[in-house]
């Protein structure tokens, strides 16, 4: 049984929109808020979001919490000072009792960067900043994490024009599609790459598609202000009008998310040449409720992130869908199919002849992001070997991540 998430992830400005003076970005903001509220009565609110986690969102804090480890211990040694920053916080822990990342982020910053890491949350409403502010002091954090009251549209860059050589992780989680701006993330997108910066972001599908409003084209209300500034605000998001093409395709809306999350990746890696994503819904074969985006200049992240996110993507889905169920305690790593991995490595070896392992799995999951995972691929070399297909030199005679890898020739 394979269950391969079909939206794992490998412009120029707008004419369109000089019709007049542009509005200000703060008032599109405002105006994206009372529209998102409208549109969600009666469904889920910011105020139902806190009160527990939904299986489906713990798959962005699994992924989180199982990066911070190594990410953490690996930045540590570098001995610039750690700055963490969550543009959108929330209260830190949920009704339930469960950690929000601001918890999960200090959490882990105490056990693999302890006394040289510092942390700022920033929250827009003042009952989150207040919970949020009462949480780092009941841990005993307030020495190396502060809340932050205000718009993260203007914290963030005021945080930037404070930083020298710190390395920085940006984590940012908005309710909304429009809370990661491209204009936001540019200071950190061209910071001199000398010093270490990572983003971490999800990117709101359905709302992507409520300010895309493509139904009213057919309707012929494309010149109301309302839709107009409205997809200025998704050009803004985007960097660049090259979402408007995509979404207005005749295809399947997966299959418009996948290619303008890619089109958005693609921009990304102009900037850091590792970006890639996951997708997240409810349950196999639902709707993409949103992308988790992360961006690097290691390519060691890319390795990392291909495991966690498989790892948190799958064990969530055989969760939601299974749950309850006669299958629910079966380890979900036996239901999957890695059909095709033998031809994958022996194809890549061919173009890349006599590399170590650990190089061609680096090629692998360049070209089949979240397609397989790393026990799998070693599984899979080793049985190679002993099927006379693929043959090795080792330094140690024993075959491992150094090993050289070549074909088999009798």
């Amino acid at each position: 049984m394979s269950r391969i998430p079909p939206a794992c992830t490998n412009g120029s400005d707008a004419n369109y929109w000089q019709q007049g003076p542009a509005p200000s970005e703060h008032s599109l903001e405002r105006g994206y808020a009372d529209h998102l509220e409208r549109s969600k009565r009666g469904s889920e609110s910011n105020e139902d979001f806190f009160e527990g986690k939904r299986e489906w969102s713990k798959i962005k804090d699994e992924v989180l919490a199982n990066y911070m480890k190594p990410y953490l211990a690996k930045v540590n040694k570098r001995g610039q000072s750690i700055l963490l920053i969550d543009g959108y916080a929330g209260p830190g822990v949920f009704e339930d009792g469960s950690h929000g990342s601001p918890l999960i982020m200090c959490e882990k910053a105490e056990e693999w960067a302890k006394g040289n890491y510092h942390a700022i949350f920033i929250n827009n409403e003042r009952k989150y900043y207040d919970k949020l502010s009462r949480e780092i002091q009941r841990k005993g954090w307030s020495k190396v994490a502060e809340a932050r009251l205000g718009d993260t549209q203007r914290v963030l860059p005021e945080i930037f024009k404070t930083l020298k050589d710190q390395t920085v992780f940006l984590y940012l989680d908005p309710f909304g599609p429009t809370g990661c701006n491209f204009d936001l993330l540019a200071p950190f997108l061209n910071r001199n790459p000398s010093y270490s910066t990572e983003i971490l972001l999800t990117m709101n599908m359905p709302g992507v598609h409520r300010l895309a409003a493509r139904h009213v084209d057919e309707a012929g209300r494309v010149d109301e202000e309302k839709i107009r500034n409205y997809r200025l605000m998704l050009t803004r998001t985007f960097g660049g009008d090259y979402w408007q093409d995509i979404l207005r395709q005749d295809a399947e809306t997966a299959e418009r998310d996948i290619q303008l999350i890619e089109a958005y990746q693609k921009k990304l890696t102009h900037y850091f040449p590792y970006t890639r994503s996951c997708p997240v819904r409810s349950g196999t074969g639902k709707r993409i409720k949103y992308f988790i985006v992360f961006a690097s200049r290691h390519r060691a992240a890319l390795v990392l992130l291909n495991d966690i996110m498989v790892n948190a993507y799958f064990a969530g889905m055989h969760q939601a869908d299974l749950a309850g169920g006669l299958w629910e305690e079966m380890d979900w790593r036996e239901m999957r199919s890695i059909s095709g991995l033998d031809h994958i490595i022996l194809d890549t070896i061919t173009k890349h002849p006599r590399q170590t392992r650990n190089f061609i799995w680096l090629r692998i999951v360049e070209q089949h992001f979240m397609r397989y995972l790393k026990s799998e691929y070693i599984a899979t070399v080793k049985q190679l070997v002993q099927n006379r297909k693929l043959a090795y030199t080792s330094k140690t005679k024993w075959l491992n991540d150094d090993s050289i890898l070549y074909l088999y020739h009798s």
